[in-house]
């Protein structure tokens, strides 16, 4: 009997760099997925299929690893691999990239949450142990397959679904609540056409905050307060406030960017953002900045659609988003 996961991608609202301190960020689940399947082998062989960024596909004995690293990951926890019975597979990002370029969805955590929501379903069927897909086991997968970077909060969201205010406490261990946005406030993805490297950022802002620990304390502590504001607002449906959380910590991650001496917020997304201000509308970049997308918001739709009109004539795609509300979902079928 085959498996079916689909786990959808990410955007990150607020808290960028400062949730690596403990402060909290706010993420939402997009109605942009990835999709996994698995069945029985029609031979001897694992078969696996990727099929983004590019198409690709392996042939496998049974227990023997795949070289694709998220998959190697989830399976080598499995107790007596080499009892798996010959699979074939198909892992499909495409949704997550715009050809073989990353929109910014958090691809690579929606990946792992599929495809560890399908090997759970399948090791079970054959009566092996797996560790189950929780948030906190699947965040550590993905920082062995960033080599340690990143929050997780990508993970949680995928997993979780809909809003989320992600912390990391003691042993940056993460911490999960659900929250709403505020009602009537629509949201667009805009993507610059260039994708950024999230790890190597990351990897950027460690080593400066390392090398100037009272300015990076000063960066850390101006944006903790945006984005504890903005949660607040979230959750007490202040959809002023929380518009206002949104813009203030765009301007915040562009101040951390000229101090570290990196592009976070780029002339792409200086751009849209000079548009956003003549709209009356939201906009920042989500995620860790660098290319990818940008997040717009705003009270009025009639300005929203204006918004978008006006960038595309610029060139860059927007990409029209709803809330996922589920997470990581399983069932039966075929991919």
């Amino acid at each position: 009997m085959p498996f079916v996961a689909r786990a959808p991608g990410k955007l990150v609202v607020l808290g960028e760099y400062a949730v690596l301190g403990g402060a909290p960020a706010l993420v939402i689940a997009v109605d942009r997925y990835c999709r996994a399947s698995i069945g029985l082998s029609d031979d001897s062989q694992c078969h696996l299929e990727t099929r983004a960024p590019r198409p690709r596909r392996i042939d496998r004995a049974p227990g023997e690893r795949t070289g694709v690293a998220l998959v190697d990951l989830v399976c080598d926890a499995t107790f007596e691999l080499r009892r798996v019975k010959p699979w074939r597979a198909v892992l499909d990002s495409t949704e997550l990239f715009d050809s073989e370029v990353k929109l910014g969805l958090g691809s690579s955590a929606a990946a792992i949450g599929a495809w560890a929501g399908v090997w759970a379903a399948w090791a079970d069927a054959a009566g092996l142990r797996t560790p189950r897909p929780t948030v906190e086991r699947l965040i550590q997968v993905h920082r062995a397959f960033q080599h340690g970077a990143g929050s997780g909060l990508d993970v949680a969201a995928s997993l979780t679904g809909g809003a989320i205010e992600f912390r990391l406490e003691g042993s940056a261990r993460p911490r999960v609540a659900t929250v709403r946005l505020p009602k009537r406030v629509p949201l667009k993805g805009i993507f610059t056409g260039s994708a950024a490297s999230t790890t190597g950022l990351v990897a950027h802002y460690r080593k400066w905050a390392a090398a100037c620990p009272e300015a990076a304390g000063q960066q850390w502590q101006i944006m903790a307060t945006v984005a504890e504001a903005g949660c607040a607002a979230a959750r007490n449906d202040d959809a002023d406030a929380f518009l206002e959380a949104v813009t203030d910590y765009g301007r915040r991650l562009d101040s951390l960017g000229k101090a570290m001496g990196a592009d976070i917020v780029t002339a792409e997304h200086r751009a849209i953002g000079a548009v956003a201000g003549d709209y009356g509308v939201s906009y920042k970049v989500s995620g860790a900045g660098g290319g990818d997308l940008g997040i717009v918001f705003a009270r009025d739709p009639e300005a929203l659609g204006a918004f978008a009109s006006a960038v595309r004539t610029r060139g860059y795609r927007v990409i029209d988003l709803e809330l996922d509300r589920h997470g990581m979902t399983l069932e039966d079928g075929t991919l």
